[in-house]
C-alpha cells in the first residue's frame, strides 16, 4: 500500500485512500483459531475489495466531489506553503451571504447613481468642497470593493456615500438665496458671465424659480445693456446729450430695470431741460433787448415752464409785461439790470451806453456801466484761461492767474457763471502748481542741463520734481555732439524716464 501511495500525483495527497484502505481492513475477518489450516479465499476476497476501493478514491471520487460541490473542491485543495504576513483574517461568507451582499451593493449602487447625476446637474464640485470630495473618495472606493468582489466592503462605502449626497442634496436647498443673492449683485456690478453662472445654479436647482429665470435673462442681455449705456455715457461726455438720451432709451428698452441706464437718462434729461430753458431765457432776453416785449412774455413763459421756481424768468415776465408802460429810461435800466443778474455783461454794458446816450448824468447808468466793463473783462480772462490751461505752464501767467482768482474771490454777490468759473480755474491752477516727478537717465559721462531747472552735471539717474509745462535737457560731452531732449510735464500724469546721453562722437 505505501508503494501505490508513492505514484499518486502530489496535488491529489489530500485524498487520502489509505486512510479508507485502513478502514476496510479493520472489518476484515479475524485469522482463525490457533491450530486450524487458514483458508486463501477471504484474504484474496479482501485484497481485492481493498484493490477497487483504491481504484474509486484515486479516479471516481475527485470527480463526484467536483461535480457535486465547486466551492468544496477548492476548499480541500491545499495552498503552496508560503511565509504571510500576519493580519486580519478576510471574512467568510457562504455562497448564499455572498450573493446577497452583491444584490445589496448593485441595489445601492443604482441608487448612488442617480443620486450622483443629480448633484450633478446642480453643479455640486461647485461648491460642495471637502464634502463633495468625500462624496467622490466613498463612491470611488465603493466602485473599487465591487469590481473587485468585496461586496462586504461596496456595501459600507456606498451606504455613506448616499449619506454625504443626501447631506449634499439638503445643503443645495441654502443654496439658491446665496446664489440669487451673489447673481443679483453680480448683475448691478455688471458681472454678466458671473450672474449668469449664479442664476443657472439656481435655476439647477430650482427649474421654476421666476426670479432667477428673470435676472438670467437680464444677465444674458447685459452686454448689450452695457454697450449702449458706455455710448450713451461717450456722448454724454462728448456733449451730445440727445444722442446720449435716445442710447439711454435704448439700454432700457433692453433691460427697463438696469439703474445706471435709468439714472443717467434723468440726468441728461435734466440737463437737456436745463439747456432748453437756458435757449429760451436767452432768446427772452434778446426779446427784451429789441423790445419785442410779446416775444420776451412768451419766451419767458416757456422757461418758467419748465423751471416754475426760476425767479430770474418770473422777473423777465414781469418785465416783458411791464415794457410797454415804461419809459425809454427805465426800460433801459431794467434791461441792464437783468442782463447784470444774467452775468451777460456785454449786453449789459450796451444798455448802459445806451441809457448814457439817453442822459450823460444818469447815475446807475454811469456806475452799471464801469461795473459791466469790470466784469466784462474777469469774464473774458476767464473764459479765455479756462478754454487754454497750458497757457498755466508759464510761471508769469500762473502768477497772473492766481492774482486774478483773488479779484474775483473778492467780487461781493459773484453770481454762478463766476462761482463757477473760478472753482475751475482754482482746480487748474492747482494741478499747473503741483509738481510731477520726472526721471532723467545718463550715462555719468554726459553734463546735463534742463532749461528752467538749471545744470544736474553728470549722472546715472536723477528724479526731478517739475511743475507742469514744457522742458529741454541739453546733454554735452567733449568729443560728442550735443543732444536736446524735449518734454512736457502734464499734470497727474507719470512720464517715462527721459534718457540724455551724447552717442555720436565728432
Amino acid at each position: 500500500m505505501g508503494e501505490q501511495h508513492s505514484d499518486i500525483p502530489e496535488h491529489e495527497e489530500v485524498i487520502q485512500p489509505v486512510e479508507l484502505g485502513l478502514k476496510a481492513a479493520a472489518v476484515a475477518p479475524a485469522a482463525p483459531p490457533s491450530g486450524e489450516q487458514p483458508t486463501l479465499w477471504p484474504i484474496v476476497l479482501a485484497g481485492g475489495v481493498l484493490l477497487i476501493l483504491v481504484v474509486g478514491v484515486f479516479f471516481v471520487l475527485p470527480s463526484w466531489v467536483a461535480e457535486d460541490d465547486p466551492q468544496q473542491q477548492v476548499a480541500v485543495l491545499p495552498q503552496p506553503e508560503a511565509v504571510t504576513p500576519e493580519g486580519p483574517a478576510e471574512p467568510e461568507f457562504t455562497a448564499e451571504e455572498l450573493e446577497r451582499l452583491r444584490m445589496q451593493a448593485e441595489t445601492l449602487l443604482a441608487e448612488l447613481l442617480t443620486q450622483q447625476a443629480r448633484l450633478q446637474e446642480l453643479s455640486a464640485s461647485s461648491w460642495g468642497a471637502e464634502q463633495w470630495q468625500n462624496y467622490e473618495d466613498l463612491a470611488r472606493g465603493g466602485d473599487d470593493a465591487y469590481l473587485a468582489n468585496a461586496f462586504h466592503e461596496a456595501v459600507p462605502a456606498y451606504t455613506q456615500a448616499l449619506e454625504v449626497g443626501t447631506a449634499l442634496l439638503e445643503r443645495s436647498v441654502g443654496i439658491v438665496d446665496s446664489a440669487l443673492r451673489a447673481g443679483n449683485a453680480a448683475l448691478e456690478a455688471g458681472n454678466a458671465a458671473l450672474a449668469q453662472e449664479q442664476f443657472r445654479l439656481v435655476i439647477g436647482i430650482e427649474p421654476e424659480h421666476e426670479a432667477a429665470q428673470r435676472g438670467l435673462a437680464r444677465a444674458e442681455r447685459l452686454p448689450e445693456v452695457l454697450a449702449l449705456t458706455q455710448r450713451g455715457q461717450v456722448a454724454e461726455r462728448d456733449g451730445a446729450l440727445d444722442s446720449a438720451a435716445a442710447r439711454y432709451r435704448e439700454a432700457l428698452a433692453v433691460d427697463a430695470a438696469w439703474t445706471p441706464a435709468r439714472t443717467a437718462l434723468t440726468r441728461v434729461e435734466s440737463r437737456l431741460r436745463e439747456q432748453r430753458f437756458e435757449t429760451l431765457m436767452s432768446q427772452a432776453y434778446s426779446a427784451l433787448a429789441e423790445e419785442r416785449f410779446d416775444n420776451a412774455h412768451e419766451y419767458f413763459s416757456g422757461a418758467l415752464a419748465l423751471r416754475p421756481e426760476a425767479q430770474e424768468a418770473a422777473d423777465g415776465k414781469l418785465q416783458a409785461e411791464q415794457g410797454l408802460r415804461l419809459d425809454q429810461i427805465a426800460l433801459m435800466e431794467a434791461r441792464a439790470l437783468a442782463f447784470e443778474r444774467r452775468e451777460l455783461w456785454p449786453q449789459a454794458t450796451e444798455q448802459f451806453k445806451r441809457a448814457l446816450e439817453t442822459d450823460a448824468n444818469l447815475v446807475f447808468a454811469q456806475e452799471g456801466l464801469e461795473r459791466a466793463q469790470r466784469r466784462a473783462d474777469l469774464d473774458t480772462k476767464l473764459s479765455h484761461l479756462l478754454a487754454n490751461p497750458n497757457l498755466l505752464f508759464d510761471d508769469r501767467v500762473l502768477a497772473d492767474t492766481q492774482n486774478l482768482l483773488a479779484t474775483a474771490a473778492a467780487i461781493p454777490e459773484p453770481g454762478q457763471r463766476l462761482v463757477e468759473q473760478t472753482e475751475q480755474l482754482g482746480r487748474l491752477v492747482r494741478l499747473a502748481s503741483t509738481p510731477v516727478a520726472v526721471e532723467l537717465v545718463s550715462d555719468n559721462l554726459t553734463d546735463v542741463t534742463v532749461y528752467r531747472v538749471g545744470q544736474l552735471g553728470v549722472f546715472g539717474q536723477t528724479t526731478l520734481e517739475l511743475r507742469p509745462g514744457n522742458y529741454t535737457a541739453i546733454g554735452s560731452r567733449d568729443g560728442y555732439r550735443d543732444v536736446r531732449e524735449t518734454f512736457t510735464v502734464l499734470p497727474g500724469r507719470p512720464l517715462a524716464p527721459i534718457r540724455v546721453v551724447c552717442v555720436e562722437q565728432i
